[in-house]
């Protein structure tokens, strides 16, 4: 009998699995047909790794979204990770951790939004209609295809379910005031889908939820799910026992006896809380699709007959009810464009606003950049007037040591010619020396033998004689009494120092 029932559920998640094959991301170039074959191969492979939970519909948009990044037995790893170890009890057939976190989503939201929930209940809305979607598919298909992939990061980083319920609450504070202005159940249901449809800035989502909601941590998570579990349990408890189907009525008969006679129902029902009517009415048609039978009644036509009626009419309010959504449907997805226009026109603005900023900065660099061009132009002007006066120096002062070296030669030659002109002076001066002796000798050799004093006169005359008969001689250069001391020799070397020095100045 078992192996019967391992081999029909297989069966059956296959035939499950090719209706939803083609609706996940269609016409996706990565998912051609050996991407859908890939795909395909994932989903059977963890139907039949784990027989308990099988395939849920949301699996394939999983297992799709992490074909799209990894390769396909990474894909089926992470695949098992994420259902088995963050999302477990999520798929099973009870889902008893998604209706846990349903009761404890709704704590939360009424604890944080208590105008927006008495809102909701005035129009009869539960919470959980819209989140539970959310949480199923993890936002796929719910949100822009970017702040699922930033929600994704943050889920499988945590390695929990946390981002989930901080996700969903900064959905309902970013939506709740258009969520206020609602005045029927379809009207806000259908507003808060195509809202968060809408939801294109990420890193706002993301902030919003991480750091608004902060207080929202695990520990919280677990003590409210311990807290809403036990009645999950006790429901399920019930439901098993067949609790709720006390009544042998069938559903025709109920529905009659409601229309005719309401008060019994109401009586039985107001007796009961608010949970067990829950578990009664899903008792009531749990117990027709057993048992199938329908109880014999004494007016069967009538009722046929009012059934009838009460189909049509139930045709017609679904059909003025869909209508009405699609008028809706229209009606949000203009005030959507209004609103993006009114936000693109308010970023446009914004740009236009930055745009003059930085063309002022623009003008403002050009004109620093013109200012330090030209001070650039004047030190560069400056430097080169610093470079000719520095040529003009150097030829200068290479004249000047040309001055300095001609000079030095000149000096050279005048110490060479004094020397020579000294060593002239002392031949000459030994020459005069020499001939002063020889004229003193030959005048000494001259001189007459002394006369007696009686001849005074005779003398006289003998002299002037001798004087007549020597020939007068000119007296030259060398005949002069010529001689140069140190004192005058040092004279003449400074002279010429003196005048050496006043020719280096004046170059």
């Amino acid at each position: 009998m078992e192996m019967e029932m391992h081999q029909k559920k297989p069966e059956k998640w296959k035939g499950q699995i090719e209706k939803d094959l083609p609706r996940t991301f269609p016409g996706h170039p990565a998912l051609d047909e050996d991407g859908r074959n890939a795909l395909r191969r994932v989903l059977t492979a963890y139907a039949r790794h784990n027989p308990s939970v099988g395939y849920c519909q949301a699996m394939n948009f999983f297992a799709g979204l992490l074909l799209l990044l990894m390769p396909e037995e990474n894909a089926f790893w992470t695949l098992l990770g994420i259902i088995d170890d963050y999302f477990d009890g999520y798929y099973s057939e009870e889902m008893i951790e998604s209706q846990v976190d349903q009761l404890v989503f709704e704590e939360l939201v009424r604890e944080r939004f208590p105008k927006l929930v008495n809102h909701l209940d005035y129009l009869g809305v539960e919470v959980a209609w819209v989140s539970g979607a959310w949480f199923l598919s993890i936002f796929m298909n719910m949100l822009p295809w970017e702040s699922v992939l930033r929600v994704w990061d943050v889920v499988l980083f945590d390695g929990n379910r946390m981002m989930l319920f901080r996700t969903a609450l900064a959905l309902m504070e970013l939506y709740g005031p258009a969520l206020v202005t609602t005045k029927d159940a379809g009207d806000a249901i259908t507003l808060l889908q195509s809202l968060a449809g809408s939801t294109f800035d990420s890193s706002q989502l993301v902030l919003t939820a991480c750091m608004g909601y902060q207080a929202v941590s695990e520990i919280r998570l677990q003590e409210l799910r311990n807290k809403h579990r036990p009645e999950i349990l006790a429901a399920m408890e019930e439901r098993s026992k067949g609790l709720s189907a006390k009544d042998s009525k069938g559903l025709a008969s109920k529905l009659y006896s409601f229309k005719h006679d309401p008060g019994s129902l109401l009586a039985e029902t107001n007796s009961k809380g608010a949970n067990d009517m829950h578990t009664n009415i899903e008792g009531y048609f749990g117990s027709e699709m057993a048992d199938g039978e329908v109880d014999s009644v004494p007016d069967l036509q009538e009722q046929v007959k009012w059934l009838k009626v009460e189909l049509c009419r139930l045709l017609e309010e679904k059909r003025s009810v869909v209508l009405r959504a699609e008028e809706l449907e229209t009606a949000l997805m203009e005030m959507v464009k209004q609103d993006n226009r009114c936000f693109l026109s308010a970023k446009v603005e914004q740009l236009e606003q930055e745009l003059k900023e930085l063309q002022q900065v623009l003008s403002d660099k050009l004109e620093q950049e013109r200012t330090m061009l030209e001070v650039l132009m004047r030190v560069e002007q400056e430097q080169k007037v610093m470079e000719d006066a520095r040529l003009s120096a150097e030829q200068d002062a290479s004249a000047q040591r040309h001055a300095t070296h001609s000079l030095q030669e000149k000096y050279e030659e005048a110490v060479i010619l004094l020397s020579q002109m000294e060593k002239r002076a002392v031949m000459a001066e030994t020459m005069l020396e020499a001939t002063l002796q020889y004229q003193s000798s030959q005048l000494k050799a001259q001189q007459p033998v002394p006369l007696s004093p009686r001849a005074p006169h005779t003398d006289v005359r003998a002299h002037q004689e001798l004087s007549q008969d020597v020939p007068i001689r000119k007296v030259g250069l060398l005949s002069r009494p010529f001689g140069l001391g140190w004192r005058d020799k040092n004279k003449v070397f400074f002279h010429l120092i003196s005048c050496f020095y006043s020719e280096l100045q004046r170059c």
